[in-house]
């Protein structure tokens, strides 16, 4: 049973080796076929172990692991070659697969002109194999190693273009504050296998509740150690800095960092590890408490950048902020569900966004957009579905899911007033910033100095309609996501009704599009005075609140400073010294010993008698 699930990660790594090895030797039609064809294969796959699962009653969906075999073995401790199949697993799957597959079937026309076309679909496969591998894992151990690769395949693709030093230093960030976040990771596993002497998630889940006691020292330890490794790679609040950077990357690996892969497995994390996370009250707490606050932190950057990609990058933050505080809060449900609308919608707008820049020749740069609706109707219509769905419009997808998360974060049992203003504050935000895009891009006359604008090729276009109908109408799949994830969770999240409440919440979506319009379109020839009468506000929130600045000053300018010292006084000084010294001094004995080297055989002979009669006289007298 679930042997189908294998497969799901076979495919991927088949399609990296493949093209890695023999990807320059066949014509770029094959590339493209052989990178999308293996993820579909996949994503059939989990089709296959979505179908096995469903037979099952609810209550045997859970916990079952499949083993190819024993990977290490000592004493009582074994580590096996397994990976989960349960509920989770297997959502996770279908998102990673599914989007994932659009996405490569996107970049064919995206990437058709670049001379390394095979070197970018083998990275593309290797990146879904790292993210189903860390999804897919039966333990920490395996979670730990999928976690690396994701981070090694972000590395790969931000980098991609590897002529460009703006990308080079973007990748090398990325995995600088990845590696932070695997730290905690690794210190937590030893930390597990210390306490419950195994690393299998069915083992430590089950015996988790007769450890520990509500916020136990051990129990806290644990999950916020997880919760390093969660907010580095969702880029939450403080190891947020390498996502914006990470938009040096082309525009498909975006979506796909954004959407399927990458940033969604701090919220994967914490959902797996929910029995841990119910221990601990107070780092749930926690969780929610940084998620709200990236939330309206990053909105607030969002509002003011320039860069099209930038500005998506940081609602991706914003987002992933609503998610964690679902986890926080304990629906777990809804976090998940709007991890799946979102991932719908920001692919989307992504990809709607990398349509705009393929037609303006590689333009980001809004300031220099405008008057696109025409020229291009059909990355018009999806990117504006995609818009109205982050922003939580009624009837899209995001409206569901995020709406859901709001009104939970007052009534759930860990909610309360604080989260559920700042929810809402954030969703104005975010309704404003995306419409703000949409303006620049659409709406006006052209400001492009692209001389022949022009809608994308039909490979770029029929993914924008696929995913602008998930983003339309995937709302509707929440209760069944929500029935689908129940074995997991152990229940299905609370629905409370307040017409209230929801309405202050979408006046605050709708008001947030409606000031777009009306400073965008309306009062444009305004929008230099309210810059200037709000300009520290303004300045503060373009540079990032000066967060990289700070870094810079606190962490990196001190390490490079010791890091100059120790190479000035320890390694040359140092180091370098005392093994030149023992040179010099092998060097001086040797010239020393070389006078006896005269090549003269009489003198050879001459030692050799003195040596010989020194010994026998020592032999003899002493």
């Amino acid at each position: 049973m679930f042997v189908s699930s294998w497969l799901v990660l076979l495919f991927p790594l088949l399609g990296f080796v493949g093209l890695s090895w023999y990807g320059n030797r066949i014509s770029k039609s094959f590339v493209g076929l052989a990178g999308c064809g293996t993820i579909a294969a996949s994503f059939f796959a989990t089709l296959v172990t979505l179908s096995e699962l469903l037979f099952l009653p609810a209550a045997e969906r859970v916990g079952h692991v499949q083993t190819l075999y024993q990977w290490a073995a000592a004493g009582s401790f074994k580590l096996d070659l397994a990976i989960l199949v349960d509920p989770l697993s297997v959502f996770m799957f279908m998102i990673v697969t599914g989007v994932g597959f659009v996405i490569h079937v996107y970049s064919v026309g995206y990437m058709r002109d670049d001379p390394e076309y095979s070197r970018f679909f083998a990275y593309l496969n290797l990146f879904i194999f790292a993210m189903l591998m860390l999804v897919a894992a039966a333990d920490f151990f395996f979670l730990i190693v999928g976690w690396a690769l994701v981070g090694l395949a972000s590395y790969l693709l931000i980098g991609f273009w590897r002529e460009k030093t703006s990308a080079v230093l973007a990748a090398r960030k990325a995995f600088v504050m990845n590696v932070i976040g695997d730290v905690g990771m690794v210190i937590a596993a030893l930390v597990i296998f210390e306490t419950f002497g195994t690393l299998n998630f069915v083992d430590v889940f089950a015996s988790a509740p007769d450890k520990f006691r509500p916020n136990d020292d051990a129990a806290l330890l644990i999950t916020l150690l997880l919760l390093v490794g969660a907010f580095a790679k969702s880029a939450q609040l403080p190891l947020h800095t390498w996502l914006p950077d990470a938009m040096e990357g082309p525009t498909p690996v975006s979506a796909l960092i954004h959407a399927a892969t990458m940033v969604t497995a701090g919220v994967y994390l914490v959902a797996r590890c929910h029995v841990l996370y119910e221990l601990a009250p107070y780092t749930m707490y926690f969780i929610a408490g940084v998620g709200i606050i990236t939330a309206v932190f990053a909105g607030s950057m969002a509002m003011v950048q320039y860069d099209i990609k930038r500005v998506i990058a940081y609602s991706t933050m914003s987002q992933l902020g609503y998610m964690f505080l679902a986890m926080g809060i304990g629906v777990y449900s809804l976090g998940m569900f709007h991890l799946m609308t979102h991932a719908f919608f920001k692919a989307l707008l992504f990809l709607a966004a990398g349509s705009v820049i393929h037609s303006l020749d590689g333009e980001q740069d809004l300031r220099k957009m405008g008057g696109l609706q025409k020229v291009m109707p059909l990355t018009h219509a999806t990117f504006l579905i995609g818009a109205l769905a982050l922003a939580g419009f009624p009837l899209t997808s995001g409206y569901f899911s995020k709406e859901a998360i709001i009104l939970s974060s007052y009534y759930a049992e860990m909610g309360n007033v604080f989260f559920w203003t700042v929810a809402v504050l954030t969703a104005g935000m975010t309704a404003f910033y995306i419409f703000r895009v949409y303006f620049f891009v659409f709406a006006g006359s052209p400001r492009s100095s692209s001389p022949h604008p022009h809608e994308s090729p039909a490979i770029m276009v029929i993914p924008l309609l696929v995913l602008a109908t998930l983003a339309l109408l995937g709302g509707a799949l929440g209760p069944w996501v929500e029935s689908f994830l129940a074995p997991v969770f152990g229940n299905v999240a609370d629905h409370p009704q307040d017409s209230a409440l929801e309405t202050i919440a979408l006046v605050a979506g709708i008001g947030g599009i409606a000031t777009a319009g009306v400073l965008y379109m309306v009062g444009e020839s305004r929008l230099a005075f309210f810059k200037e009468l709000l300009a520290p506000i303004y300045d503060v929130l373009f540079h990032k609140f000066y967060v990289d600045e700070i870094y810079d000053y606190l962490i990196v300018r001190p390490t490079k400073a010791i890091a100059t010292f120790l190479e000035q006084k320890a390694e040359r000084d140092g180091i370098d010294f005392a093994v030149d010294r023992v040179g010099m001094q092998v060097k001086a004995v040797s010239h020393g010993i070389s006078l006896w080297q005269s090549g003269k055989v009489r003198a050879y002979a001459l030692n050799m008698i003195v040596g010989v009669v020194t010994i026998l006289l020592f032999v003899v007298f002493m």
